[in-house]
Parts: structure tokens; C-alpha cells; sequence
């Protein structure tokens, strides 16, 4: 029998990530040429985190004069940060990275080279995590990446660009502190503005539960040559669980907003799902 997932509500205002951002696991990211090998070699990365209740406000939701939405978000560092609506056209297989500072109690910032530019895993592969974090007071700071997005246009809230050791980076999102590991498979429900369409004519990525909901791929970790054989390398898909690739007869927009329930899942390699509504 397959157990009764309970779902989790994960505060989050951006993606990839975590991304949707996606996954972070504080062990430090595979090489380039780890990434080119077999997926299933890959090390495992930031995990997904419950949010805890604490009370604490660090996000403000307003409307511009020209009516797009503006957030107001307080980092780890104690600073104030406004995140627009930027879109990344042609989004499938962009290469980007993410950055996790680790503010101990005060919780973790995400930045992102999505959607300035692609990663440059030149700088990426050099950079000295501990000069970041004395850099900007944070405990420590943690790789997330690289990795692509699967969609063909995508909309995520980020700030204007902040450097980050002498590269453009966007912040995302604030997690509270108490962010702790998901299991694998378990649905959460993320809390994030994200605007995204994958084509008609297109291959898209679907793990579908027992019950038959669809999720699809959101982010992956595994280059995009080994995705249409993914399935044969999952270990620990549950009982009634599969994986599948489709065509899409026509575009699948989904626009995601923190007033509804966004039910993900990740997989065993650190990539995020999201339930395709029904």
C-alpha cells in the first residue's frame, strides 16, 4: 500500500528552482564533467524546506502605478529588497545558477543568474564560498545548480541585479529558518509567483502519482539527453508511481500565485514537479 503523503506549505516568492527552486541540500554541486556523465552519479543538493509558523513578516505584496505587482522582502542580511515580474522568453534548456546564504536563525536568501544571463561555470566552478559569506554576513553559503529550465517562456518575481563576487545575481526568496529536509515524493505546496508555458509540439517531463494526478517537470539537474530515459534510473519511485514524456497537442500555461496551492514533488535526482491542474 502506498502511504498517505501529507502536504507541506513551503513560503516561497521565486523558483528554480527551488526552485522552484527548487532543491538545496547544502552539499556542494557536482562538476561540469559529472554532469555530462551519467545523471545518476550526480551529488544530491539542497533539499526543499517546510516552512515553520513564526510569525515573523518579510514579505509585502503592493501594486505600481502601472498596476504590476511589486514585493517588498526582507533578507537575511536585515535588508529591504523589491522583486518584480521579470520574464525569461525561450527559457527551455537556459542554464542557470542559484546561490543558498545560510542566515542560521534568520533564515536562507536564494539568488539566481536566471534570468540576467546563462551560468558561467568559468566563475561558478571558482568561487570562493567562504569569502561570500564573510561577504555578506551570512553562516555560510551553499550551490544550487547548475541546472535548466524544461519550459519555453518563464516569469519569475526577482530584484534588480545585485553582484555577487563580480557577477550579476537576482534575489529571489527568503526562507525562514527551521527549513528542513521533505522525503522524496512527498507533495509540499510552495508559496511563489511564477509564470510559465511550455509549447505546443514540445517534449515535456511528467511524473504521475497513484491517484493519477500529473506533475511536470519544472527544473532539472540531469542534462536534457538523459531525461527521455529517466525513467529506467529512478530507485525509489513509489509503488503506483511512473514516469512518463509526452508531445503537447497545445500550450500549458500555468500561473502560480501564493492565494492557491501550488502540490510538487522532487524526485531522487533534486528536480522539482508541479501538478498539472486537473
Amino acid at each position: 500500500m502506498m502511504p498517505r503523503f501529507k502536504e507541506h506549505f513551503l513560503m516561497v516568492a521565486f523558483v528554480s528552482a527551488l526552485i522552484g527552486l527548487g532543491a538545496c541540500s547544502g552539499k556542494p554541486v557536482a562538476n561540469q564533467s559529472a554532469l555530462s556523465e551519467d545523471s545518476s552519479k550526480q551529488t544530491p543538493e539542497v533539499e526543499p524546506s517546510v516552512m515553520p509558523d513564526t510569525g515573523e513578516k518579510t514579505m509585502d505584496s503592493t501594486l505600481s502605478a502601472d498596476g504590476a505587482e511589486k514585493i517588498a522582502m526582507t533578507t537575511g542580511e536585515g535588508k529591504t529588497m523589491t522583486l518584480t515580474m521579470q520574464i525569461l522568453p525561450n527559457s527551455r534548456e537556459y542554464q542557470y545558477c542559484e546561490l543558498v546564504f545560510n542566515y542560521g536563525e534568520k533564515g536562507n536568501d536564494i539568488y539566481s543568474t536566471s534570468p540576467l544571463a546563462r551560468a558561467n561555470l568559468q566563475w561558478w566552478d571558482g568561487l570562493d564560498l567562504e569569502a561570500l559569506a564573510k561577504e555578506f554576513g551570512a553562516k555560510s553559503v551553499h550551490k544550487n545548480g547548475p541546472q535548466w529550465w524544461s519550459m519555453d517562456e518563464v516569469g519569475v518575481m526577482a530584484s534588480e541585479p545585485v553582484k555577487v563576487a563580480g557577477t550579476d545575481m537576482v534575489f529571489g526568496a527568503h526562507l525562514p529558518p527551521g527549513t528542513l529536509n521533505i522525503p522524496k515524493y512527498t507533495v509540499f505546496s510552495p508559496a511563489k509567483y511564477q509564470n510559465l508555458v511550455w509549447k505546443a509540439g514540445k517534449p515535456v517531463y511528467q511524473i504521475i502519482d497513484s491517484e493519477g494526478h500529473v506533475y511536470i517537470l519544472q527544473g532539472h539537474k540531469i542534462p536534457v539527453k538523459g531525461l527521455a530515459s529517466l525513467g529506467e534510473k529512478f530507485k525509489k519511485l513509489p509503488e503506483g508511481w511512473k514516469y512518463r514524456v509526452q508531445v503537447l497537442d497545445e500550450d500549458l500555461v500555468m500561473k502560480l500565485t501564493p492565494q492557491k496551492p501550488i502540490p510538487s514533488v522532487q524526485d531522487e535526482f533534486d528536480q522539482i514537479y508541479i501538478r498539472v491542474p486537473d
